[in-house]
């Protein structure tokens, strides 16, 4: 009996293990977008960035974010036991992060009459693209794990739509932060579950 009660501990240890290395990892990915989002405005205000070096800039951070964004997919994926090393998932969440890109880059921007002036609306269509893909996203994970500490990520850009749009100046970069505080908010979240899956 005493066995089966100390296997029972061992695996409830490395069960626990497991869930906090998979919060880890998702905290990580979080982490990854925030030094872009953040480096991209420290470059744009010291440098006075044009609209070809921003282009250049987050061609680049897109390339290295999503390949890290991958690999980091595959391990959590790897953990959780998903088929196919979570391969239809994987192809969920970038159809998603597609169909954000398409709104907010393309449709809301061409759209004149959203947004107080043309930076209110690029910060809308900036705040609709992380809202939305991410909000994608989560509803694709949430089939077998519903991921509440993701909720802010995608929950509070939403949310700052209203107030974007009513934004005369500097709006790009009031909704720059938001999203920053978001993912902030996001990686914390994922590192208290992780403490708690480790502590239980």
């Amino acid at each position: 009996m005493e066995d089966v009660k100390e296997l029972k501990d061992v695996l409830e240890r490395v069960e626990g293990k497991l869930i906090a290395a998979e919060k880890i990892y998702a905290a990580l990915n979080f982490g990854i977008w925030v030094v872009v989002m953040s480096l991209f405005f420290v470059l744009l205000g010291a440098l006075e960035l044009g609209r070809a070096w921003s282009a250049l800039y987050w061609g680049a951070a897109m390339a290295v974010g999503i390949y890290a964004s991958v690999r980091l997919w595959k391990r959590v994926a790897t953990i959780r036991g998903i088929p196919g090393g979570g391969k239809k998932t994987g192809a969920g969440i970038a159809l998603s992060w597609v169909i954000g890109s398409i709104v907010g880059w393309f449709v809301v921007p061409s759209v004149s009459t959203i947004g107080v002036s043309e930076d209110a609306r690029f910060a809308v269509g900036f705040l609709v693209f992380i809202g939305l893909s991410l909000l994608g996203e989560w509803l694709i994970i949430g089939r077998k794990s519903r991921e509440y500490e993701m909720i802010p990520s995608f929950l509070l850009p939403l949310l700052g739509i209203p107030v974007a749009w009513n934004i005369k100046e500097a709006a790009i970069l009031w909704a720059g932060f938001l999203v920053a505080a978001s993912y902030g908010i996001t990686i914390l979240l994922y590192l208290y579950s992780a403490f708690r899956a480790i502590e239980r």
